[in-house]
């Protein structure tokens, strides 16, 4: 599919925010989904956010490709209601492993989550993410700003180098509309919300969260930890009027530095 230009991109995205769409969660995906219409796609590990975007997107654009980033360390909670979803909805849910899945990438690394959990997420889930971004233009995400401080310049249309438009249709919410609209609108929980989780990732690495300030405070704990890296990775464009992302300027090819070398090559597209 062709990608459009990065003139192209920065003067469509500034008629967008002209015009306030990137503060409205319906239109900012109407109008992400006219301007890269098959260049667009979703990730979601239906958490709240997610399963709010994902009941907008079955009604603007049902066909949207919806991938879940399956690691191989998921609950089993995670993958049976991915497919309750994807049942009940009708939506186009993908399953994207990486390339060293399950019994394979635990025999080559053993307990990599536990030496050094950045690594494991980075092969797990960066990676696989990297592929996605190869072939689309446009990726939907449910990132808040009150979710945490790693979080909080979140913007609902965000330019990412490369010309890559990272759309949040949720950025402003809070919280409380969150869980305001699940009650008003029957939205169906993800079952391990009623155990005490608060915010759902790979089993090893999530545990029940009794911050009530904090959602994520369940996640890599006492890992120094906070983000799995799909959304500190990417840099924001130089730009993008938003400002520089989370990831510092050299923060990307340092990291890359320290993976094994089958790691660096870029992974050839599959789900």
């Amino acid at each position: 599919m062709a990608m459009l230009d990065e003139a192209t991109i920065a003067r469509e995205v500034a008629a967008a925010r002209e015009r306030g769409v990137d503060r409205d969660p319906r239109e900012v995906l109407r109008w992400a989904h006219e301007l890269l219409g098959e260049g667009l796609m979703m990730t979601t590990s239906f958490q709240k956010s997610g399963m709010i975007i994902l009941d907008f997107v079955r009604r603007i654009a049902p066909s949207l490709p919806v991938y879940f980033l399956d690691t191989g360390f998921h609950f089993q909670e995670s993958l049976l209601f991915a497919e309750r979803v994807r049942e009940a909805w009708k939506v186009n849910i993908i399953l994207h492993r990486p390339k060293l899945y399950g019994d394979a990438f635990q025999a080559q690394h053993g307990k990599l989550y536990e030496r050094d959990p950045d690594l494991c997420c980075h092969l797990n889930k960066v990676e696989p993410q990297r592929e996605l971004l190869a072939r689309y233009q446009g990726w939907i995400t449910g990132v808040r700003r009150d979710q945490a401080a790693t979080r909080e310049t979140a913007e609902g249309i965000e330019v990412l180098e490369g010309a890559k438009l990272k759309i949040q249709p949720l950025a402003h919410w809070t919280r409380a509309q969150v869980d305001e609209y699940i009650h008003a609108n029957a939205i169906p929980a993800h079952p391990l919300y009623e155990l005490g989780y608060t915010s759902i990732g790979c089993q090893p690495c999530t545990q029940p969260c009794y911050d009530p300030s904090n959602e994520r405070a369940g996640r890599w704990m006492g890992k120094g930890k906070t983000e799995c890296g799909l959304h500190t990775f990417w840099k924001r464009s130089g730009t993008e009027t938003g400002g520089a992302g989370p990831a510092g300027p050299a923060a990307s090819a340092d990291f890359v530095g320290k993976l094994p070398a089958a790691a660096k090559a870029e992974p050839p597209a599959g789900e």
